[in-house]
């Protein structure tokens, strides 16, 4: 979560804003020069301090401060893109915030800003399912295409990734169905079907090579959904990935044997090991090692 913003931003940063020792204090006077005068430059270099923060921060750290302060920032210079960037990592991340509602509300307006008119309309729906008999319900509903529910929106956005039999598989609704479940996550996020619109997501990023996106999706049911039949597939996959797919060895064994450790009755457990053993062996030393132990 908190890479896919220092990637995003990364480029805005200037050297200067990096590795400063003094970073509180350089972040409060960053913060003062913005408010006194908010110019682009002011801007970029408070964007800089706030990233730098959240880079040095730790997963048991809580950011949220920082990031209401960044869409803040973001939302007085008119910079809708990183206003829906930092709002929709505050929303994953805090789930529980007091704000949620008005947060999402704020999403689905920027989200429609941007073009992004699918998940907008998911996050509407499930913001309808959420917030049954809330003031803004009559609103949402007059801008939706048809009265649905989230699920069957996402059911159907999944069945129009195939609907082209020309195109077959078409990239940019697989695209619009891993927002919609992370749409669906975000508003629902104790409903108990999330885990498994995260998972088919993860799945989905994965047929699509976003494998930084994949491996977020599945982190997020492993630390968010622990309990969940898919958080042990998840897990697994995570390391299969770096297998089948990366040919990243090192993440690979890693993964496993978390895996294994964690989950030592889980469905996948045999294959996990007899994966581990096959690590950075050539298909023939494969093979060879099949045969061996089956006496041929």
């Amino acid at each position: 979560m908190r890479l896919l913003i220092l990637f995003l931003f990364l480029a805005m940063i200037s050297p200067s804003c990096k590795n400063n020792p003094g970073a509180d204090q350089a972040l409060v006077q960053a913060e003062k020069q913005f408010n006194e005068n908010p110019t682009e430059e002011n801007y970029s270099a408070l964007m800089g301090k706030y990233l730098e923060k959240i880079r040095q921060s730790t997963s048991t750290q809580d950011i949220s401060g920082l990031l209401v302060n960044a869409v803040q920032a973001s939302r007085k210079s008119n910079h809708n893109d990183q206003e829906l960037l930092f709002l929709n990592n505050l929303v994953k991340a805090y789930p529980d915030r007091s704000d949620k509602r008005e947060n999402i509300l704020r999403l689905i307006e920027l989200l429609h800003k941007a073009g992004k008119h699918t998940t907008a309309d998911e996050l509407s729906y499930a913001f309808l399912k959420a917030y049954p008999g809330d003031s803004m319900g009559e609103e949402l509903k007059n801008k939706l295409p048809k009265g649905s529910t989230p699920e069957d929106y996402i059911a159907e956005i999944g069945r129009s990734i195939f609907a082209d039999t020309v195109r077959g598989f078409d990239e940019q609704k697989a695209m619009a169905y891993v927002d919609a479940c992370e749409a669906y996550a975000m508003v629902l996020n104790n409903d108990e079907k999330t885990p498994d619109f995260l998972y088919k997501a993860a799945e989905t990023a994965h047929t699509l090579k976003t494998f930084e996106k994949s491996f977020a999706l599945y982190d997020w049911i492993i630390d968010k959904y622990p309990k969940s039949p898919r958080a042990p597939i998840a897990l697994f996959m995570k390391g299969f990935i770096f297998d089948a797919t990366l040919h990243d060895s090192a993440n690979a064994a890693k993964f496993y044997s978390e895996f294994i450790a964690k989950y030592p009755n889980a469905e996948f457990v045999k294959d996990a090991k007899v994966l581990m053993s096959n690590l950075g062996k050539s298909d023939e030393e494969v093979l060879k090692s099949i045969r061996e132990k089956g006496g041929n």
